[in-house]
């Protein structure tokens, strides 16, 4: 009987029960996306089920209502029980707004079965009400099952005999930063420091709000952070990211991706999915759309923006809030209400906080989908040549990428004395580095290209091939590769050469005799193709993706931080200025991938990208270690809007010593009959 390839690991975070900025529609949105667009094999809550501030508050009015009437020994002998009834109560509540979310059965997945939501709660966030709380949840839910250590649980992840180990906060107090990855790693870092248990395949963080993926390399392990699922009222560390994610490992455990599908846009414009209700009058309706945008409005606001007399807005607004709240296919109307001590009118808050529901995005969909390299510096003896040539074009099309991007530092370059140094294989200067990138980087694209040519190819009868069809054909087989000089690059400069420019034209010339040579071999008609790949390798800092999307690729001439996240922060803000969404960088010879939520475009994303190589002297020298490898984005979109992100890192796990140039004179040597150098 056929089981379960590989796995995939819902997580969400920080719904926030009892808050102000719970959203009980993005809870259901969360969930829904778990189980009808990804299919998840079981679920993680990774703290935060409730807000511990606003539960005791709501806790201790509770109490005092049920106490009201009752004698002062009573109250304090019934204390407990109230308590407890409260708590039941928020748990039963709990029970109704987190769906159950159903799977296939791992050992027959012709079966159906609910699958497990596993509930990690955060001293911090959830304190001892939340995880009293979750207790009683999983007494009223079989399917929740709740961890026995606060803020810590290792998950055994079946089929790929993965161990995940979900972190969260414990500490309440946290200071505001600007970076994503402070707080995070600072509880990986406390649990490392505590634990007496081996290391896990990876660290999953919730709590911080953010959508963080490190892959292990420059540091000793690999995480990723989860997105908060509410809205956010406040800021505690640098929450920015609403949503859910989800860890997907291959069926050999090798490859893992981490989506973000991010639920921010939704959350931002929750206002939007409000509609007048039937019958309302044209003054109505324009006060409606006030407060949509403006928020809630005294009268004399009213009055001011709309020319209407108070005695004309008193009455409307009466008439407002006399009309019965609906629901319907993503429109909502949730009544007025007037706050006496403000003088204002609003929507009802509770109404959008409990029963507004969003309207389900329908596509099409637009996709991008982009494989990454930086710092493949052609000519060094620290780079993997074997893993770039033959893994490269592998992952290329395992990601259906139509993007090559080339971040910088294509070749090694002979500044600092590196050829002396011995960093450089064979005396090779920059005309020959240049030429030995664009036979690597031609032999990537070629490969892509053959396989997918050969694939459109079968069933068709060449001999209705006409000119203008293998044209299409051989634009829609042929990646486009954007590649732009970095730093090593550049050295050439200021002795009077424009960078990558032997590159380039080794590069078109090695994919244009290719094409040829794959037509010829099909025996089909000549066409030029020159033009073509003229047009595919380019070189753009911003460059617009097919779906609309803005791409910033960028190679800054800085070192690498301490803290992970600061880099591609910057990326991603200097590319936000040049309106990107997009961004992908290197120089840093590290690999992150981080979401941020801007208020003008929306979902951004920047690819933070490692080296082929793996390492140098000089980062040795300096206790430096690198992630080495290529990132693969794929960017899910619709209307310039980004919907979901995916990354995926891949790299060589056992690569082998640095070549040596002694070993390639002495193969010199040898071809001629002199002794070998020892």
């Amino acid at each position: 009987m056929e089981t379960q390839k590989g796995a995939k690991i819902g997580f969400v975070s920080r719904i926030d029960f009892g808050s102000k900025g719970f959203r009980q529609s993005a809870v259901r949105e969360s969930f829904r996306i778990l189980e009808k667009d990804e299919g998840t094999h079981f679920n993680v809550l990774v703290g935060g089920l409730v807000a511990q501030k606003a539960i005791v508050e709501q806790m201790k009015a509770y109490v005092k209502e049920k106490s009201a009437k009752l004698a002062p020994k009573e109250r304090a002998a019934r204390r407990a029980e109230f308590e407890e009834s409260f708590l039941r109560k928020c748990a039963r509540e709990l029970a109704k707004i987190i769906p159950e979310v159903r799977g296939s059965d791992p050992e027959n997945p012709k079966n159906e079965r609910i699958l497990d939501l596993f509930i990690v709660t955060s001293p911090a966030f959830d304190g001892e009400v939340g995880e009293r709380i979750a207790h009683l949840l999983a007494e009223e839910r079989k399917d929740v099952r709740v961890g026995d250590n606060p803020g810590s649980e290792r998950l055994v992840v079946k089929y790929v005999d993965k161990v995940i180990w979900i972190l969260t906060p414990v500490k309440a107090v946290w200071m505001r930063g600007d970076y994503y990855s402070t707080a995070a790693e600072r509880v990986i870092k406390d649990k490392i420091k505590q634990t007496s248990q081996g290391s896990p395949d990876c660290y999953v963080v919730g709590g911080f709000g953010s959508s963080i993926h490190k892959p292990k390399g420059e540091l000793r392990y690999q995480y990723f952070s989860v997105p908060a699922c509410h809205r956010l009222e406040d800021t505690r560390i640098a929450e920015n990211q609403v949503g859910v994610s989800v860890l997907e490992y291959s069926a050999d455990g090798r490859r893992r991706s981490y989506r973000t599908h991010s639920l921010k846009d939704l959350t931002s414009r929750e206002l939007g999915f409000i509609v007048p209700p039937e019958r309302a009058s044209a003054n109505q309706k324009k006060i409606i759309e006030r407060l949509k945008v403006r928020g809630s409005l005294t009268p004399g606001i009213i009055k001011h923006d709309l020319g209407l007399s108070v005695k004309d807005i008193e009455r409307e607004m009466a008439s407002l809030m006399r009309k019965k709240t609906f629901r319907r296919n993503g429109e909502n109307w949730p009544g007025i209400y007037y706050q006496e001590h403000g003088r204002k009118y609003y929507f009802d808050l509770d109404y959008i906080q409990n029963r507004l529901r969003y309207a389900p995005l329908v596509g099409p969909f637009q996709e991008d989908r982009i494989v990454g390299f930086a710092c493949l510096h052609a000519g060094s003896v620290e780079t993997d040549y074997n893993f770039f040539v033959n893994r490269v074009p592998e992952i290329i099309l395992t990601q259906n990428a139509q993007l090559l991007v080339g971040a910088g530092d294509i070749i090694e370059g002979n500044e600092h004395d590196l050829m002396i140094k011995g960093e450089v294989i064979g005396g090779a200067d920059n005309t020959v580095q240049e030429k030995w990138a664009a036979n690597m980087i031609g032999m990537v694209i070629s490969k892509v290209f053959k396989t997918r040519f050969d694939q459109a190819m079968q069933g068709v009868d060449k001999d209705k091939l006409n000119s203008e069809k293998i044209i299409e054909l051989v634009k829609a087989a042929l990646l486009v590769f954007n590649v732009i000089p970095g730093n090593h690059d550049l050295w050439s400069k200021k002795h009077g050469h424009n960078p990558l420019e032997i590159f380039r034209s080794t590069l078109e010339a090695y994919l244009n005799a290719h094409i040829q040579n794959t037509l010829s071999g099909y025996k089909l008609p000549f066409v030029p193709v020159g033009h073509i790949v003229g047009e595919r390798v380019i070189s753009e800092s911003v460059h617009q993706l097919p779906s609309g999307l803005k791409l910033s690729v960028q190679h800054p001439h800085l070192s690498r931080a301490k803290t992970t996240s600061i880099r591609p922060q910057e990326m991603l803000e200097f590319g936000k200025r040049m309106g990107c969404q997009v961004t992908i960088g290197a120089n840093f010879h590290v690999g992150e991938i981080v979401n941020e939520w801007d208020m003008d475009l929306g979902q951004c994303v920047c690819m933070e990208l490692g080296t082929i190589k793996h390492g140098s002297n000089f980062e040795r020298n300096k206790m430096k270690t690198v992630d080495q490898g290529v990132g693969s984005l794929k960017i899910v979109s619709k209307g310039q809007r980004i919907i979901m992100t995916e990354g995926v890192f891949d790299g060589e796990d056992n690569p082998g010593p640095p070549i040596n140039n002694l070993d390639v004179i002495n193969m010199f040597l040898q071809k001629i009959g002199i002794v070998p150098i020892k």
